[in-house]
């Protein structure tokens, strides 16, 4: 798929050390999991994890994953030098589009309460800010 002249493509396990590095220049993103919980991530989600290309480089990524009850959204991310030119849209539009063909009824993503720069993203994406729940982690 082009997004203005970039190719969206399928991740692969060869873009694994880009798509870390690239999260590391994204502030308000978080910390990711590290290369083998990736890898995992992508052989259990292949049709959903995906790379926005600038010709070979990588610029983007947005990693979704359906459990068969919700699909989850993650490390939707755009490099600095190309945000605010649709890129972004492009991969929230074709990773729903994803989600929805293998049956996910409602789509979930977590947002940090201060990332400011992405809830007003997601706000322009028509999504609801739950106001509802609350989210528990456990580090194991």
């Amino acid at each position: 798929m082009e997004a203005a002249g970039c190719r969206i493509d399928r991740a692969t396990e060869q873009d694994i050390t880009s798509m870390l590095n690239l999260w590391k220049t994204i502030p308000g993103l978080g910390e990711g999991d590290g290369e083998e919980s990736l890898r995992n991530f992508m052989e259990r989600n292949p049709s959903t994890c995906l790379v926005l290309r600038d010709k070979e480089h990588l610029i983007g990524t947005v990693l979704g994953g359906f459990d068969g009850h919700r699909g989850y959204i993650y490390h939707l991310a755009v490099h600095p030098d190309y945000q605010g030119r649709g890129y972004g849209k492009a991969l929230f539009s074709r990773v729903t589009r994803e989600l929805r063909s293998l049956g996910a009824p409602k789509i979930h993503l977590f947002v940090f309460r201060d990332n400011q720069q992405a809830i007003t993203f997601y706000q322009g994406q028509e999504g609801q800010l739950r106001q509802d729940i609350h989210v528990f982690s456990w580090t194991m």
